[in-house]
């Protein structure tokens, strides 16, 4: 009898995995507010459906901003598109915080897809969202962990995630990130999941806490679906206990579309989609253009005229903004100094999204240049502090980083084979600089003869640039030691709007025609 028992279980078993489906997960990252990518998305999700029920689509992160749709709607258009596809799982992006930490909240309560992250908590350890979600697929158990990049706190707006003394009430787990997510990973394991996959928006070469160094320092993980580096990857690194983890990533702003297949005998195999193949969803691309149509309304007047390209990027599409000097920071630099009135006009690459094209300027332009709704600053600082604070800026060079600054008013060279020794506290925020400088040469622009000279250490200057970074801590608060100055209050694009009425409504070629700038920044060559 007890023969006959084990016999019919194996033939039970053996039915039930000729019964089984492929599991198909399409997953993206980065996407930015690039929405021709979901009505694809749509469409790939139901030709998977028509094959197997076991779908999900899920993202790692930073689909709220990047464009005019989200800046206008603070991301809340970007929602109602995902939601139309649907989307099954996401994690949360740096910059879902952009609009803040209370809008981001909104955001992810109307997402009709799990949110789950497990690094994110306030100071007495209670997580924000779910750490992790399991999803039943016939017989089979996949968990979606979720994991936010630590540098959230200072790419994102780190008074955000402050109380209004200046204590600090969210935290990141800059130090233990890792072993929240193993304590997931754990955790899903016992609740009976097959398969364990990480959406992680940590990013392949953070400063800290990279996808890399997560595959290398867990176990259990069968899959990280990885954002925040903007990189295409499909990788297998081997974990803490020398077994195989897949790393993929599918770049940024829809380029790909990522498929991960789930087999029937449990491989693994990933795949990407040029979206360009696929013909759109026709119900999600309907609502798509409702919502750039509601946006259009509002944004297409014209606002001036430019009489050359503006850039941030190279040819290849090379964010050069981020790296070197071109004419559109020169002219964002000039509008914040001439505004505020300041001696010296500062702004970091990371904050300039959009190049401005040769013709008329349309306030769909100025939005997307400037998407993040900063407001105008001014603060004061000794030409020490304003010298070791621009360190910071140059840290990563010749790497690309959004701290990367270009003035007005200044003009600074740099020594890059100089190791930076920029040093910075355990939330990556600026605390001094050591012994080695990489800046050998900076001088100040007189404002009566217009010539420069050598920067004064003991004198004050005046700085005028964006609240993100000279208040809210921005680029790793490199002016966290300056003094704040009233000024008025201003968004960043209305700063944009006033400067080009300042030049006759026309941006000029004499001042801006060349790409390379004015030569604010300067690079020594050996």
């Amino acid at each position: 009898m007890k023969r006959i028992y084990i016999l019919l279980s194996l033939v039970v078993l053996l039915a039930g995995c000729r019964q089984r489906k492929d599991i198909v997960i399409l997953f993206d990252n980065d996407v930015h507010c690039a929405v021709s990518m979901y009505p694809l998305m749509a469409s790939l999700r139901d030709s998977a459906l028509s094959h197997t029920p076991n779908v999900a689509v899920v993202s790692a992160g930073d689909f709220a901003q990047g464009d005019l749709l989200g800046s206008l709607s603070q991301g809340e258009y970007i929602v109602s598109i995902m939601n139309a596809v649907p989307y099954d799982v996401t994690t949360i992006g740096n910059h879902e915080f952009d609009y803040g930490i209370v809008q981001q909240n909104k955001l992810a309560d109307r997402l009709t897809a799990d949110v789950v992250c497990c690094n994110l908590s306030d100071t007495l350890g209670n997580l924000l969202y779910t750490p992790y979600s399991i999803k039943q697929y016939g017989d089979r158990k996949v968990a979606f962990v979720g994991a936010a990049t630590p540098t959230t706190f200072t790419s994102a707006t780190p008074t955000f995630f402050e109380d209004s003394l200046g204590n600090i009430i969210f935290d990141f787990h800059t130090d233990d990130s890792f072993e929240l997510i193993q304590q997931s990973v754990d955790e899903a394991r016992s609740k009976g999941a097959d398969y364990v996959i990480v959406l992680s928006h940590l990013g392949d070469d953070s400063r800290i806490a990279k996808s890399t160094d997560m595959v290398a320092a867990t176990r259990g993980i069968d899959v990280v679906l990885d954002g925040h580096s903007h990189h295409f990857l499909d990788l297998r690194l081997p974990n803490a206990d020398g077994d195989t983890v897949m790393l993929l990533s599918t770049g940024s702003k829809g380029q790909r579309i990522g498929c991960l297949t789930i087999k029937t005998d449990g491989a693994l195999v990933s795949s990407f989609c040029d979206p360009m193949t696929v013909a759109p969803k026709q119900s999600v691309a309907d609502t798509v253009e409702h919502y750039v149509e509601l946006a259009r309304k509002s944004v297409s007047a014209v606002v001036g005229y430019c009489a050359v390209n503006l850039i941030d990027r190279d040819e290849d599409g090379n964010r050069i903004i981020r790296m070197s000097e071109t004419n559109l920071s020169d002219f964002v630099a000039d509008a914040l100094r001439y505004v505020t009135g300041a001696q010296i006009g500062v702004i970091h690459g990371g904050s300039l999204r959009s190049s401005v094209f040769k013709g008329d300027i349309t306030m769909a332009e100025i939005i997307s240049l400037l998407p993040f709704n900063n407001h105008l600053a001014k603060v004061s600082m000794t030409g020490q502090q304003l010298l070791d604070a621009m360190e910071v800026a140059v840290a990563d060079y010749p790497e690309e980083s959004g701290d990367f600054h270009i003035c007005s008013g200044l003009r600074y060279t740099i020594d890059p084979s100089v190791p930076s020794s920029v040093v910075y506290d355990k939330d990556q925020l600026f605390v001094s600089v050591g012994a080695t400088r990489r800046i050998v040469k900076m001088e100040v622009e007189d404002p009566k003869t217009h010539k420069y000279k050598p920067i004064d250490l003991n004198a004050t200057y005046t700085i005028g640039g964006l609240d993100y970074t000279l208040l809210q801590k921005g680029a790793a608060g490199m002016y966290r030691y300056s003094t704040p100055l009233p000024c008025e209050p201003m968004k960043d694009t209305e700063v944009v709007l006033s400067y080009i009425k300042h030049l006759g409504d026309t941006i000029p070629a004499f001042l801006y025609g060349n790409e390379k700038g004015q030569v604010r920044f300067a690079v020594v060559k050996k």
